[in-house]
């Protein structure tokens, strides 16, 4: 049997300000149809798609603070001029063995990983 992830569920503070920084900052796309605001958003990407809510209140689960997550870019400086011009000027770039990715915070503190792996040296096959 296989599976795929299709849907990641983040509980956050304010739901419009997170729509705002995954729509206008990542490059997400709102789906209207399934959103229900202000209190539910799901946001629509190539790969998996992310829905953003209020915590339940009938849930005693509090959100959690050790979620990363990942978005794959093909351009890496490009992406960190954007997120310059969008305002985002609190990011770490790190360079990896595997490539290279820039680390920041959405509003809620969820750790945002944004990498770009390397590219292939065609002159070595």
């Amino acid at each position: 049997m296989r599976t795929k992830l299709a849907t990641i569920n983040l509980q956050v503070s304010d739901p419009q300000r997170a729509k705002k920084f995954y729509v206008d900052v990542l490059g997400m796309v709102e789906d209207t149809r399934s959103s229900h605001p202000p209190a539910f958003v799901y946001l629509r990407s190539e790969g998996c798609d992310m829905t953003l809510a209020l915590p339940q209140e009938s849930s005693c689960v509090e959100p959690a603070r050790g979620i990363e997550l990942g978005f794959e870019v093909d351009d890496i400086m490009a992406m960190r001029t954007h997120l310059s011009k969008s305002g985002v000027e609190d990011c770490r770039q790190q360079s990896m063995g595997w490539g290279d990715a820039l680390e920041l915070r959405d509003g809620d503190g969820n750790r945002v990983l944004i990498y770009s792996f390397k590219k292939a040296d065609s002159s070595s096959r």
